[in-house]
């Protein structure tokens, strides 16, 4: 699968020279039965299209408001590396990149002189912001824009040729270097504990540096740099733990796409952004952004500036495992991390490192270090309108797939992209935004003090920005204004939330069509499932357990499994509460069939069950069972995943009721 540079859209001409290498690809591939064909592509819209009535709503449309902008995203550079921490862990600015290449890719037109992402275009001193009937004509999503893990499990990525029900995964590159300083210890060792299959599958070698060694995998950009590799190569191995427990392909699947968008709702996006404003988003519905409206659409103030804030979590330096950390030599830098991987550096040989075929064995992540809730885990830059740039830095010295920093300079510094695409792309001020939303508006003085530097500073007070804010700059402020950086404030936490909770709603296999799921995964709290429970499912990260299942023999029940596993035969309904998504009817179960178990230990009450009769409702089920006919809603909401119209339940039909 061709590679694609950071923070780079594809055109149509891209498009069409993958699907040809795709299907060559597939032609020679003895893996070829795992490809299904690319997802039809989605237009791109406006969250705010009223907004664009007035010019006032807007950034003013002046000759010298791109080289404003130009100043302000070079200004926004914390290059001595002094960001303080967010108390949300490291890995999960790369588990918010990993959500935004599941959900975009753009296809950006450049004929006719329309593109929006083409530096370009961008740099053009004459660049104008595109007009408002072409906006829809400039962008459309390759991905399939829901979170169904189309990234992981999408072409080319192979299964495994010996159980097609396996994800295939790659070998790392056992280092035999001709008198090493240190064979056996930093920065060449391989991590304690680590085995070979800790890379992504990889094409082999190529002249064409798109092609040499690139992964073989749903979305490439899940190869630019080795935090983001080596998440994809925990998802793969998430998927295979399910298979080893006996689930066929479309289950295993089903359930890790259920936990991660169990994760992206009520582990990432309560990190990142108000739980509050989370949580009233997923009870009440959204108001904002219509999951189910046709034609369906990505909005662009999302993916073009609020979803941007992951930028200012990036840091310069990671403890990434015990070779490279901050204060090793060489420390763990981001532009490292770009380079061993297949992106820009080929996978360390252009450093000596010899011939790799694939990721060098002293490069496999160590998890720890970046999550979970220890002392010692590292920890984000908090969300602030700077960007870690420490000398230099990967994040404003962008590069190509041959390792060459984008000329001019400005082309690659992703601040100076973020702004001018807004700019292009008439996206609204911050305060426009914040009006139509009914939330506090930052004063101008807010903004100065959340600025990062005097330089920046300076360009909001000669430029006009302090009270025609753009919109990601200004999402990065309120954060910073409003919480300390911790998380994103009123502006920025509507615009994400309503966004991924309503992809998820809109998602193969939802959660949210389900409101009485609950993870079914072993997790560290109960009830929960954090991204440390799935990478301890992958075994990447110590602790955890394997799942508890069970594979049905002839003559089981659910009763006798109970009895046997358990110890309580009277606990049979936690059974088919947990597997309700296959389970229509507790009495039937079928031999081979694979249920997941409850803990060995009661967690809660048993849940209490109901079979309909004939001549049932809701509100006689709820007078005659709980006493009070007007909670029969309760019992809709319990059972949303079985019942689609609270007025047609039927003999049979089994249905939980609350305690």
């Amino acid at each position: 699968m061709p590679r694609l540079g950071h923070g780079r859209s594809i055109s149509d001409e891209d498009l069409d020279k993958a699907k040809k290498e795709l299907a060559e690809f597939a032609a020679r591939s003895p893996l070829a039965f795992a490809l299904a064909p690319p997802a039809p592509t989605h237009p791109f819209d406006l969250l705010f299209p009223t907004l664009q009535d007035d010019e006032a709503n807007l950034l003013p449309r002046l000759p010298d408001t791109p080289a404003k902008l130009k100043r302000l995203g070079q200004a926004m550079i914390d290059s001595e590396n002094r960001g303080d921490d967010s108390p949300i862990p490291a890995a999960y600015t790369y588990l918010g990149q990993f959500i935004d290449h599941d959900i975009t890719l753009e296809i950006d037109n450049r004929e006719q002189g329309l593109g929006s992402g083409d530096m370009t275009v961008l740099l053009d001193a004459g660049m104008t912001p595109l007009p408002l009937e072409q906006i829809r004509k400039v962008l459309r999503n390759q991905r399939s824009a829901t979170l169904d893990l189309d990234s992981l499990y999408g072409p080319p990525a192979p299964r495994d040729p010996d159980n097609q029900d396996r994800m295939l995964i790659g070998k790392v590159h056992e280092l035999r270097l001709l008198n090493p300083p240190n064979p056996n210890g930093p920065p060449l060792a391989r991590p304690r504990g680590k085995g070979d299959d800790n890379d992504l599958p990889r094409e082999g070698r190529n002249i064409d540096p798109r092609l040499d060694r690139a992964a073989l995998i749903g979305d490439p950009r899940n190869d630019e740099n080795t935090i983001i590799s080596q998440l994809h190569v925990a998802f793969l191995k998430a998927h295979n733990a399910l298979i080893d427990q006996g689930l066929p392909f479309r289950e295993a699947r089903r359930v890790l796409r259920q936990h991660y968008q169990h994760i992206v709702v009520h582990d990432f996006l309560k990190r990142v952004a108000d739980p509050a404003i989370v949580d009233d988003i997923v009870v009440n519905g959204n108001k904002w952004f219509n999951p189910y409206a046709e034609p369906f659409f990505m909005p662009i103030e999302f993916a073009v500036a609020a979803y941007r804030f992951g930028h200012s979590m990036v840091r310069s330096l990671y403890n990434f495992n015990s070779n490279f950390r901050i204060d090793s030599d060489p420390p763990g830098s981001l532009d490292l991390l770009f380079v061993f991987t297949a992106l820009s550096g080929q996978l360390g040989e252009d450093i000596g490192l010899g011939p790799a075929e694939s990721l060098p064995e002293n490069w496999i992540i160590e998890w720890e270090n970046i999550v979970g809730s220890g002392d010692g885990v590292m920890r984000t830059r908090k969300i602030d309108t700077n960007l870690a740039a420490l000398d230099g830095g990967a994040l404003f010295r962008l590069k190509d797939e041959k390792g060459t920093p984008l000329a001019p300079a400005d082309a690659g510094r992703l601040a100076v992209r973020n702004l001018l695409r807004g700019y292009r792309l008439r996206l609204p001020t911050g305060q426009a935004v914040a009006d139509l939303l009914g939330v506090q508006t930052l004063s101008k003085d807010q903004i100065r003090q959340a600025a990062g530097s005097d330089a920046q500073r300076a360009v909001l007070d000669e430029s006009g920005f302090l009270t025609r804010t753009p919109l990601w700059y200004y999402v990065l402020a309120e954060a910073e204004a409003l919480h300390d950086g911790a998380h994103l404030g009123p502006v920025g936490s509507t615009i994400v939330a309503e966004v991924l909770v309503g992809l998820v709603r809109r998602s193969e296999d939802s959660i949210l069509k389900q409101p009485g799921w609950q993870p079914s995964l072993p997790a560290e709290r109960h009830g929960e499932f954090e991204l440390a429970d799935l990478l301890r499912l992958a075994k990447v990260l110590p602790g955890g357990q394997a799942p508890r299942t069970y594979t049905v023999r002839r003559g089981d029940s659910l009763a006798k499994i109970a009895r046997e596993r358990l110890g309580n035969e009277a606990r049979w309904p936690e059974i088919f509460v947990l597997n309700r998504a296959t389970l229509q009817n507790p009495s039937r179960i079928f031999p081979g069939q694979v249920l997941f178990l409850p803990p060995a230990q009661p967690t809660g009450p048993i849940p209490k069950l109901y079979t309909v009769k004939a001549g049932d409702s809701l509100s006689r089920i709820a007078r005659e069972q709980l006493g009070d006919e007007s909670r029969w809603r309760d019992i809709l909401h319990l059972n949303r995943d079985v019942i689609t119209d609270p007025d047609r339940i039927f003999p049979g039909q089994v249905l939980v009721l609350p305690q």
